[in-house]
């Protein structure tokens, strides 16, 4: 994928491709303005989503790590709520003090 293609989970957004005009300019401005809160709101949809596979019988965080790339803990973090940046920055900060 080039730098400029948008990733096909925005493919939705593709109409803000186009013509420049400054209507075009200020709706990319308002896009990226809202982007913290599209990242959260995705944040908290996925936490749901795993939250609800989670007391399901047939899923563990052991079974949902593969397909969701990351480790059994990662897929319990998700679950809480917890964030990989936060858990990267304490764990920076206990290993500076310790």
């Amino acid at each position: 994928m080039s730098r400029h293609e948008l990733p096909p989970v925005f493919a939705a957004l593709a109409e803000l491709a186009g013509e420049p005009t400054v209507e075009r300019a200020q709706v990319l401005g308002r896009a990226l303005k809202a982007m913290p809160d599209l990242s959260a709101w995705v944040r908290e949809q996925r936490q749901l989503t795993v939250r609800a596979l989670l007391d399901m019988p047939q899923h563990s965080a052991k079974t949902l790590s593969g397909p969701l790339e990351v480790t059994p803990q990662r897929v319990h973090d998700i679950a809480a709520g917890h964030r990989a940046t936060e858990n990267r920055r304490a764990a920076a900060a206990k290993s500076s003090t310790g």
